[in-house]
């Protein structure tokens, strides 16, 4: 039998998580989109003659593809260590502030969105979301759809005003006279700002009290936890009414188990603490103070929620 296999070549870019995954390969006459869940893969082919135009914006994205996600668990890790190694402290965080410049860096002013259009589809390129990334493979793109087209050579500026791309959009929607429009639902509000700044502080004051533990110091972070609970609950409110988007209101349920999951480990710490120094009957939960082995750990896990928060907020539609 002959050889049926067809060969393929896999573009520039990859975008990897720890649930899905997402790539791009050429074959002899097409392009292949790969898009993977675990349990299942997606495959989509885009003939290089039906390709019409490959349009890459340049907008910030904040994507946080596996070894970012991998390096989240850092601060936890490095507020750890400084309070082990006090030496190495402000080394460390010096070298976890320059990463994070980085990546915003990157994030704001290289990053992009990379759509294909034939005359039936638009296509989402996902795995391509870095400027860098997407030179390289329209450069390829460029080439193999020319083999086939032929080379476009009128103003392309001026040929895509005058011609249609993709296919033909629905109706747009006719209100009714006197019906109000539904208002879009935001990323950010005053709410949702207040929510971030609260956990940021609170993951600042932790790291403090880490170094040099005070009462004033545990009073403050309890009174953020109470404005994160309370602004938390009012981004419930919010998304009900259709203000805010799903994405904050996620983050706000994770931010809640955060702090509760917290809260008991605190109180298992407190009942081994008791048990290794041989103290019987009840532990006295400490509604204030957190143990030294918590603290990193709630700093750095606040510090991640605000990073991810202020993602959210600022993430295009």
């Amino acid at each position: 039998m002959a050889e049926t296999r067809q060969p393929y070549r896999k573009l520039p870019g990859r975008r990897r998580g720890f649930i899905s995954s997402a790539s791009l390969w050429t074959g002899a006459d097409h392009l292949l989109s790969v898009r993977s869940a675990r349990f299942q893969e997606q495959y989509k082919r885009f003939y290089f003659r039906d390709i019409q135009a490959i349009v890459i914006t340049k907008v910030p994205r904040f994507v946080v593809p596996k070894g970012v996600l991998a390096a989240a668990l850092l601060p936890i890790a490095v507020s750890i260590l400084s309070a082990r190694v006090a030496p190495l402290a402000g080394w460390l965080w010096l070298a976890l502030a320059i990463l994070t410049a980085a990546w915003i860096y990157i994030s704001v002013a290289q990053s992009c969105t990379c759509r294909l259009y034939t005359a039936v589809s638009r296509e989402d390129l996902s795995s391509i979301y870095r400027m860098r990334t997407a030179r390289k493979a329209l450069a390829i793109l460029e080439q193999r759809v020319a083999e086939v087209q032929g080379v476009f050579t009128e103003d392309w500026a001026e040929a895509a005003d005058v011609r249609a791309l993709g296919p033909a959009g629905p109706a747009s929607y006719q209100a009714e006279p006197g019906r109000p429009q539904p208002a879009a639902a935001r990323s950010r509000t005053w709410v949702s700002d207040i929510f971030l700044a609260s956990l940021f502080a609170d993951a600042v004051v932790t790291t403090l009290e880490t170094r040099s533990a005070s009462s004033w110091l545990a009073d403050v972070s309890v009174a953020l936890t109470a404005v994160q609970i309370a602004s938390a609950i009012w981004i419930f409110v919010q998304r009900h009414r259709g203000i805010l988007r799903i994405g904050m209101q996620r983050l706000a349920i994770a931010a809640l188990l955060f702090i509760g999951g917290i809260t008991y480990a605190q109180i298992i710490g407190d009942t081994f603490e008791a048990a290794r120094a041989g103290k019987r009957g009840p532990v006295t939960v400490r509604p204030r103070e957190r143990s030294g082995i918590v603290r990193p750990i709630y700093s750095g896990g606040a510090a991640l929620l605000a990073i991810a928060g202020f993602v959210l907020s600022f993430k295009p539609e």
